[in-house]
């Protein structure tokens, strides 16, 4: 039959419709809406794929934005955009965000678009404050007898001096010290052999000295500096001392005499009300990466300002529990999960969230616009959310300088309502806005994070952010880009208590190089690791019997 021959592609026009039977027309029709409803399902899933597409190009595009705005924008969250925002200034020694900025009373309203521009004021005396500690010369400019006579022939009197003042450096300056023992015996041959005594050495048959010990810690640990590079300074001043000798140094101080330090300062720690915690990856050869910690005990009514670096051979829950048994405090973290297992096993430790982590999340959406477009959708939410949490800081700071128990009141009657607000935004942000992965990311994290975001709210003691531990972490990450491994298990382990020695001191408002080359010199005094636990709580970065030469000037 005809309708069952293949149709032609030839258009089909009224004549050749007339001529075809019934049945033909029938099956023509079928055919026609099958191709149709098969075109529409294709078209369906098309205008699916599409729209996936095009999400997944948007968010590329936001990430590429925020991954340029990371390599090569500023290093500050504070925006034109959101007033108020967060400072990552590495100027300032701060390496994440810090809501320290006053946020106008108008934000509760709605975000307002202008620039923040804060701008300190001049300290009057300051360059005074800033010598009045160091050893003074007087260099007196005088008038000869023959000028005076000549400009004054009827006489003189002296007027009060002009003065003022010029610093001098002098660049660090090497002097061997060639010690000669006198040996002596009897005459005859009895008595032996006396010798006479002399000082300690820090290491047997090695040049260190204190002082040498303390410039070498404090150019890496301080200041940075790789030992390749300070080897090369050594030697355009005429001293030669390769930079393996240097780190044998490091890592046998720190195995003969400074372990008992430690061990003091983490004593101190763990009678902190609350520790800030956090980690940073670091390489090691044939363990590929591993991670240094940080536990920070800020000064408080039962501590004093201790930063410990450790390193603990692993990043999960079992290390962590390892290294704080019987600590009862509060851990102020980041959202890192073994934290939040720890909790639960340990009753009576507790964890508090850090808020700069969650506004963080939103800043970065909001950095990686561009000027003079239109904020996107998902940039306005977060633009909200920025909003919101900087409300809760400047609420809780406009307290900072009272009472606990009116920090607390304050928490528990004005910010806890400014909380409530955000979590609730939260999530019904959650349920309408989609298409942003990164939004989706940060909206995640607050939802996540809300138990551990609200333990502020009970204790006027906890900080709202982590950022005591990040700005303490800065010091090992500034340090890992220059030298970029750490060679061996000792070397890990010893770079940590250094570090910890250099960052408590810095916190205790000590000089660093003076207060490590002291600290070497007294230890020398005991046997190795068998200091009196007296004598020793005499060195620790709080010690209030440390002597002046220690000390920062406290005016600056």
């Amino acid at each position: 039959m005809c309708y069952n021959k293949p149709m032609k592609n030839d258009a089909l026009n009224r004549t050749k419709l007339n001529s075809l039977s019934k049945d033909a027309l029938i099956l023509l029709l079928l055919q026609q809406s099958e191709n149709f409803q098969l075109l529409s399902e294709q078209s369906s899933v098309i205008q699916k794929q599409n729209e996936q597409l095009i999400k997944q190009i948007e968010n590329l595009k936001e990430q590429l934005a925020i991954l340029t705005n990371h390599r090569f924008g500023r290093k500050t969250e504070v925006s034109s955009q959101i007033p108020g925002q967060l400072s990552l200034d590495f100027g300032d020694q701060a390496i994440l965000n810090e809501a320290e900025l006053a946020v106008a009373e108008s934000l509760l309203e709605e975000p307002t678009i202008e620039e923040v521009i804060v701008r300190k004021k001049r300290t009057k005396g300051k360059r005074a404050a800033n010598l009045d500690s160091i050893e003074v010369e007087s260099v007196c400019h005088a008038c000869t007898e023959e000028e005076l006579t000549k400009q004054f022939p009827k006489g003189w009197h002296e007027l009060p001096d002009e003065v003022y003042k010029e610093l001098l450096y002098t660049p660090a300056k090497f002097k061997v010290l060639e010690h000669h023992i006198k040996v002596y015996a009897g005459d005859c041959d009895k008595g032996g052999i006396l010798r006479a005594k002399a000082p300690n050495r820090l290491l047997s048959h090695s040049i260190l000295t204190p002082e040498l010990a303390a410039a070498v810690f404090n150019a890496k640990y301080v200041n940075a500096m790789p030992l390749n590079r300070l080897s090369e300074e050594f030697l355009r001043n005429d001293v030669n001392i390769p930079r393996q000798d240097m780190a044998g140094w490091m890592i046998r101080l720190a195995d003969y005499y400074l372990e008992p330090v430690h061990k003091m300062m983490k004593a101190e720690l763990l009678q902190s009300h609350h520790v800030h915690c956090d980690e940073t990856p670091f390489i090691m050869p044939e363990h590929s990466k591993e991670y240094m910690w940080v536990f920070h005990s800020p000064e408080g009514p039962t501590s004093h300002p201790v930063f410990l670096y450790e390193y603990l051979g692993g990043r999960n829950g079992t290390v962590l529990e390892k290294y704080l048994k019987g600590y009862k405090g509060t851990l102020v973290t980041d959202g890192y999960q073994p934290y939040h297992t720890l909790m639960k096993k340990d009753g009576e430790l507790k964890v508090s969230g850090c808020w700069a982590h969650a506004r963080r999340k939103f800043a970065e959406i909001i950095k990686a616009s561009r000027k003079g477009q239109a904020l996107t959708p998902a940039q306005e939410a977060a633009s909200e959310a920025i909003r919101l949490i900087d409300m809760i800081y400047h609420r809780d700071n406009s307290f900072k300088e009272s009472s606990t128990e009116e920090r607390l009141t304050n928490r528990q009657q004005t910010v806890a309502p400014l909380v409530d607000a955000y979590f609730a935004w939260v999530k019904q942000t959650r349920n309408k806005i989609c298409g942003s992965q990164k939004l989706t990311e940060a909206l995640n994290y607050s939802f996540n994070q809300e138990p551990y975001l609200r333990v502020f709210l009970q204790d006027a003691l906890i900080p709202l952010d982590n950022n005591d531990a990040e700005r303490s972490i800065r010091s090992f990450c500034v340090g890992k880009h220059s030298w970029h491994i750490i060679d061996s298990v000792r070397g890990a382990s010893a770079s940590a208590l250094l570090y910890s020695i250099a960052e408590s001191a810095k916190a205790n408002q000590l000089k660093p190089y003076e207060y490590f080359a002291y600290l070497l010199k007294e230890l020398l005094k005991y046997p190795r690791e068998n200091v009196p636990e007296e004598e020793l709580k005499k060195l620790m970065p709080w010690s209030e019997v440390l002597p002046d030469s220690c000390r920062k000037n406290k005016t600056r």
